[in-house]
C-alpha cells in the first residue's frame, strides 16, 4: 500500500513509462539516417533515462522499491560490469561506448537496458503490473504484424524492398525475432487467464496472425527456432504432464501424438523439398534451400572460422563492442568473395560475445541465461509462477538463442529479452509485496519526501547536463546528414551541399563517422562532375580528404576508409596532379592490414592501369586472383588486362582453370568484347556462342555473334542470328537489312 500521494504519483509514472516503452518497435524516424534503428533507440535511452531520474528518488525514498538482489540480479550486474571493462580496455572505446547510427548499440545501449530491467523488478511488484505490460507489448506486436500484413498484400511499400516482409521494424528476420518472442508469451497468457474464454479466442487469433507474419518473413533461423522449441513443448508436457496439466490426465497420450508429428513433419518436408509445390513458393523454396553448400550457409561458416580467429587473438575480454571490422579486415577469407563486402558482426551469438568481451564476457552472458533458467524453475518450484509458464518462457530464452546462433539481436529483441528476464526474476521472489512504508512526519507527502526530492533533482540535473551531447546533438547531426543528403538529390550547388555537411559535422558527435563516409562518397563521384564548378570541386574533394584522413589517422584503421580516400584521390588527380602520389602507399598500406581482401587489389590494379602501368596492374590482379582461386571476379580481371595487354602467359594460366562457361554472364560478355578489341575475333566468338546457347532468347547477343561471324567469314551462320535478332527485337529489323546488304559484298 501507498503510505502518500508522492509515492503513488512516482511509482505509477515510473510503471507507465515502462508500459509504453513496448510501443517503441512502432517509431520509424523517416528524418533521421537508418530510419527503423536511430529514432527507436534515441527515444529508448531518452525514455530510460527520464524514467531513472524519477526511480532513483524513489529508491532513496521509499527503501522498499530497491531491487532485491537476487541470484540474477546479481549475474546480470555482473555481466554489465565485464562489459564496461571490455570496452574500456577494447582496441576502440570511443565506438565501443558510443556504437554508430547503423547499429546503435555499444555500452549506452547495454547500460540502458540494464536501467531498464532494475526498474522493472523494482515497480512491477504485482501479477497485475505484468499483465498490463505483457498486454502492452502483445498490442504493440499485432500492430506490428499488421503493418507487415499490409506489405504483403501491397497497401505499404517496404523500404528495404523484396518479397520478405519487415514491418516497422526494417529488417525480415528482427522482425520474426521479435515476433516468436511474442508466440511465447501469448501460450504463457493463455493459461494465466485461462479463465476468461472469450480471452482464448483473442490469444489464438493473435498466436495464428503472428505465426503468418513470421512465415511471411521467410527467416530460416526464426523457423528452426520455433519448430525445435515446439518439439520442446511438447517433450515437457509429455514427460511431466501431471504438474503441467494434473486436472486432464486423459490428453496425455494426445500430446505425445503432437511432439511425434513435431518431429516427423520437418523430416518430410525435407524429402518432398526439390517438389513442385515447396519450389513453387518463395517462402518455403527459401527453408528448403537450407544446406551446408548454400551461399548464405558458407558465408556463415567462413565469418564463423574467421571470428573464432580474432577471438583467439583477445581471449580474455575480446575486443571491445563494435570493433568487428577489425577482425573482419585483419582476418578476412577470401572464400566470401561472393558474399556482402563487409560484415560487422560474426552472426552467431556465442561468437559475438566472445570477441566483443572474450571468454569473460560470453561466460558472464551464459551464466545471465542460467540464471534465468534457474529463477524460472525456482518460481515454479515455490508455485509462484504456473510450470506451463515457466516452461514458455524457457521456451522463448531457449528460442532466441537458437535464431541468433545465426543472426544477432538488435533493441526490439533486447526489450523483450531483459523484459523476459525482469519476470523471470520477480517469480522467484519468495515474497514480492510491497512492506509498508515508514513515515518520520504526519504531512501529506510523508518523511521521504525531502529524499526523493533532492536525489530526483540532483540526477534531474546530471540527465540535462548529459541530454544535448549524448542525445541531441547526435540526433541533429543526423538529420542534418539527411537533409544534405536529400539537397544533393535535388541538384542544390557544390557550394550549398558543401556547407550543408559542414553544418552536419559541426555537432561532432560519434555520427562523425557516417557523415565522413556519405562526404567521401559524394567526393569521390563530384570530383569529376562538370554539374560543379572546378573551386567547387576542389573544395569538396579538399574536405573530403580532410575529414577521411581523421579516420584513417587513428591506430584502429578501417580499410574501408582507405578505399574511399584512395578512390578520391585517384578520381581528384585532375583537379590536383599531387593527389596521385598518395594512391599507391595508401592501398599498399591497407593490403598490408588486410592482405586477402581481394577489393584492395582491384582498386590498385586500376590505379596502375590509370597511370599507365599495365604489368604491375597484372600483377596486383594476379595476386589478387591467387589469394582465391574460385574467385570468377578476380578471374574475368585478370583475363581481360591480360588479353588487352596481349599477356598470354597470363591468359593461358586463367584459362587453364576456367573455361568460358565458368566466368559468369557478365564476365564472359566482358571477356569477349576484349577479345574483340584485339582482334581475336575467333576467341571472342566463342564466349558469345556460349551465351547465345545459355541465352536463345536474347536479342542482343544474337547481333554481336552475328557480327563476329560476319568478320570471321561465317557467312550463313552471321544471317541466321542476324534474322533471329531481327525476330526478337523489331527494332532491329532496319540493322538488320543494312546488315545483309553488308554481308552481300564479302
Amino acid at each position: 500500500m501507498f503510505q502518500n500521494q508522492l509515492e503513488r504519483v512516482v511509482v505509477w509514472s515510473i510503471k507507465i513509462g515502462l508500459w509504453v516503452i513496448p510501443f517503441l518497435p512502432l517509431y520509424v524516424s523517416g528524418g533521421m539516417l537508418f530510419p527503423f534503428i536511430t529514432g527507436k533507440n534515441f527515444a529508448f535511452r531518452i525514455l530510460v533515462e527520464v524514467l531513472f531520474v524519477a526511480w532513483v528518488g524513489l529508491i532513496a525514498a521509499w527503501p522498499q522499491y530497491r531491487p532485491k538482489l537476487t541470484s540474477l540480479v546479481k549475474l546480470i550486474t555482473v555481466f554489465v560490469a565485464v562489459l564496461f571493462f571490455a570496452d574500456l580496455f577494447g582496441v576502440n572505446p570511443s565506438r565501443s561506448f558510443f556504437s554508430n547510427y547503423e547499429r546503435m548499440e555499444g555500452f549506452m545501449m547495454i547500460f540502458h537496458l540494464y536501467l531498464y530491467f532494475l526498474m522493472m523488478v523494482s515497480v512491477f511488484q504485482t501479477k497485475r503490473d505484468w499483465l498490463i505490460f505483457f498486454h502492452a507489448t502483445l498490442a504493440a506486436s499485432v500492430i506490428v504484424a499488421f503493418m507487415g500484413m499490409l506489405q504483403k498484400f501491397g497497401y505499404r511499400i517496404s523500404l528495404q524492398g523484396g518479397v520478405r516482409v519487415d514491418s516497422t521494424i526494417g529488417n525480415p528476420s528482427y522482425l520474426a525475432a521479435y515476433l516468436s518472442f511474442h508466440v511465447w508469451l501469448i501460450l504463457a497468457l493463455v493459461r494465466m487467464l485461462w479463465q476468461y474464454w472469450w480471452l482464448r479466442f483473442v490469444y489464438t487469433a493473435a498466436l495464428i496472425f503472428e505465426l503468418l507474419i513470421i512465415y511471411f518473413t521467410a527467416t530460416r533461423g526464426t523457423a528452426v527456432a520455433l519448430v525445435l522449441g515446439i518439439i520442446l513443448l511438447l517433450g515437457a508436457c509429455v514427460f511431466y504432464w501431471k504438474k503441467i496439466f494434473p486436472q486432464r490426465p486423459q490428453f496425455r497420450p494426445w500430446t505425445a501424438v503432437f511432439l511425434a508429428v513435431a518431429i516427423v513433419a520437418p523430416v518430410i518436408f525435407w524429402q518432398i523439398r526439390s517438389s513442385d509445390f515447396v519450389r513453387s513458393s518463395p517462402v518455403l523454396s527459401r527453408f528448403a534451400s537450407i544446406s551446408l553448400t548454400d551461399r548464405t550457409t558458407r558465408s556463415r561458416l567462413a565469418i564463423w572460422k574467421m571470428s573464432f580467429q580474432g577471438a583467439m587473438e583477445r581471449p580474455i575480454l575480446g575486443w571491445g563492442q563494435e570493433n568487428y571490422y577489425l577482425v573482419f579486415q585483419k582476418y578476412f577469407d577470401p572464400v566470401l568473395w561472393s558474399s556482402e563486402p563487409w560484415f560487422d558482426r560474426s552472426h552467431n551469438i556465442v561468437l559475438d560475445w566472445l570477441v566483443h568481451a572474450g571468454v569473460v564476457g560470453l561466460a558472464a552472458f551464459f551464466s545471465v541465461i542460467g540464471g534465468a533458467f534457474f529463477a524460472l524453475w525456482k518460481g515454479v518450484r515455490s508455485f509462484r509462477v504456473d510450470p506451463w509458464v515457466g516452461v514458455a518462457f524457457g521456451i522463448a530464452l531457449v528460442g532466441h538463442l537458437i535464431q541468433n546462433f545465426f543472426v544477432f539481436d538488435n533493441l526490439n529483441t533486447y526489450l523483450l529479452f531483459f523484459s523476459f528476464l525482469a519476470y523471470a526474476n520477480h517469480g522467484s521472489l519468495l515474497d514480492v509485496s510491497v512492506a509498508a512504508s515508514k513515515v518520520t512526519s504526519n504531512s501529506r507527502f510523508g518523511g521521504g519526501a525531502v529524499r526523493f526530492w533532492t536525489i530526483a533533482g540532483i540526477a534531474f540535473f546530471v540527465f540535462l547536463v548529459f541530454l544535448y551531447p549524448l542525445h541531441i546533438k547526435p540526433i541533429k547531426e543526423s538529420r542534418a546528414l539527411i537533409r544534405t543528403l536529400s539537397i544533393h538529390q535535388q541538384g542544390a550547388s557544390g557550394s550549398v551541399i558543401l556547407a550543408a555537411f559542414k553544418e552536419a559535422l559541426s555537432y561532432k558527435t560519434f555520427g562523425d563517422t557516417e557523415v565522413r563516409e556519405q562526404l567521401a562518397s559524394f567526393a569521390r563521384s563530384a570530383a569529376t562532375n562538370e554539374r560543379f564548378t572546378e573551386e567547387e570541386r576542389v573544395a569538396i574533394v579538399s574536405l573530403a580528404l580532410e575529414e577521411i584522413k581523421k579516420e584513417i589517422s587513428r591506430p584502429t584503421k578501417d580499410i574501408k576508409h582507405m578505399l574511399f580516400m584512395a578512390a578520391i584521390l585517384s578520381n581528384a588527380k585532375g583537379l590536383n596532379p599531387a593527389y596521385a602520389r598518395e594512391v599507391e602507399p595508401l592501398l599498399k598500406e591497407a593490403i598490408r592490414l588486410s592482405s586477402t581482401k581481394q577489393i584492395l587489389y582491384f582498386e590498385l590494379a586500376q590505379f596502375y592501369l590509370q597511370t599507365g602501368r599495365t604489368g604491375e596492374a597484372i600483377g596486383e590482379l594476379r595476386q589478387a586472383w591467387l589469394v582465391e582461386p574460385r574467385n570468377r571476379e578476380a578471374a574475368v580481371n585478370l583475363m581481360i588486362v591480360g588479353i588487352l595487354a596481349g599477356n598470354r602467359e597470363v591468359v593461358g594460366e586463367v584459362r587453364a582453370q576456367f573455361d568460358e562457361t565458368m566466368f559468369g554472364d557478365e564476365g564472359a560478355r566482358r571477356i569477349g568484347e576484349a577479345y574483340a578489341q584485339t582482334r581475336d575475333l575467333l576467341s571472342a566468338s566463342r564466349y558469345y556462342e556460349h551465351l547465345v546457347k545459355k541465352y536463345p532468347d536474347n536479342a542482343e547477343y544474337h547481333t554481336a555473334l552475328a557480327a563476329l561471324f560476319a568478320e570471321i567469314g561465317r557467312i550463313e551462320e552471321a544471317r541466321e542470328h542476324a534474322a533471329r535478332a531481327a525476330e526478337l527485337d523489331p527494332i532491329l529489323k532496319e540493322r538488320v537489312e543494312k546488315f545483309y546488304e553488308y554481308l552481300n559484298t564479302k
